[in-house]
């Protein structure tokens, strides 16, 4: 990319694109209009509204910035401040984990089992950016939310996400592991939770721009990638309300040891169930305890 020379926006645009991808990134246009709309503080769609602007130095600067932090391995999501999570845009950096699509599967399932008025609250743990806890709030109106994170840093993200969504007045937000800034009589009508579940030992082969950018302290689950999950799940069955529901996003070839763990912590056992997500991985493992 040459810098002494005047660009129009669709031609700027066309030459990162044409830059990204010989540097290998898939999705080199789509990458390339989210840093330029960033640069710009534009929405992405008013782009092709303006393919014809003469930009400034400072504008190419900027853009030219935010590529060098791409070709870098920062992440996307990252570098714009910005992450898509159903239908909601959050706030993330480094302070929490990018949102995945298989973490939207959690969500859906939770919203099924909830219905439109839910018979208590629900609890998050592990919180991270507040995807989960912000979208249930959202899109269950009715919702009302206890979410808890180790990390005094992902909670403030979480805090700015539910206030950017107008559902901070449904959601309280505690600091602490799993469950132990809670009250011990403390009842949930859903618990929700997507723990840390990569084994120690994968951490260094994750690709770099999760490897040396997302905080490990949301990512390692320990040996097997299951110790916070052995922990949470007998505490979710002392904290849930009768027929009360757990749902805990796993990693690929855990949820048969996750049931069982909620078999062992008196979950119903007709109520245990695992849900893949749209690539086929069984993702979310899910289990009631028994009703009056």
């Amino acid at each position: 990319m040459s810098d002494e020379r005047t660009w129009k926006l669709l031609e700027l645009l066309r030459e990162a694109t044409q830059f990204l991808s010989s540097k290998g990134l898939e999705s080199s246009r789509l990458e390339a209009e989210w840093m330029l709309s960033s640069a710009l503080d534009i929405r992405r769609i008013d782009l092709y509204l303006q393919f014809e602007k003469v930009l400034t130095g400072t504008e190419v600067e900027s853009f030219r910035s935010l590529v060098r932090q791409r070709l870098a391995g920062r992440p996307l999501q990252y570098i714009t401040g910005d992450a898509g999570f159903r239908l909601l845009d959050l706030t993330v950096d480094e302070r929490v984990l990018v949102p995945r699509p298989e973490t939207e599967i959690l969500v859906e399932e939770a919203l099924t089992h909830l219905g439109e008025q839910p018979a208590g609250q629900i609890l998050d743990v592990g919180c991270g950016s507040g995807a989960i806890a912000v979208s249930v709030a959202r899109e269950c109106e009715a919702a009302r939310l206890v979410a808890t994170d180790l990390s005094r840093a992902a909670i403030a993200v979480a805090r700015v996400n539910a206030e950017r969504h107008s559902v901070a007045e449904r959601i309280r937000f505690f600091c602490g592991d799993l469950l132990a800034p809670l009250a011990t009589d403390a009842r949930f009508a859903v618990i929700l939770s997507n723990p840390p579940y990569i084994a120690s030992t994968d951490i260094p082969t994750l690709q770099p721009e999760i490897r040396d950018h997302e905080p490990h302290l949301a990512l390692d689950g320990g040996a097997d990638g299951l110790d916070v999950v052995r922990r949470l799940v007998p505490l979710a069955a002392r904290h849930l309300l009768p027929a009360g529901r757990l749902l805990i996003e796993v990693g690929a070839g855990q949820s048969d040891v996750v049931e069982s763990l909620l078999e062992d912590s008196g979950f119903d056992a007709s109520t245990i169930y695992t849900r893949a997500d749209l690539t086929g991985i069984p993702r979310v493992v899910t289990g009631a305890t028994p009703g009056r």
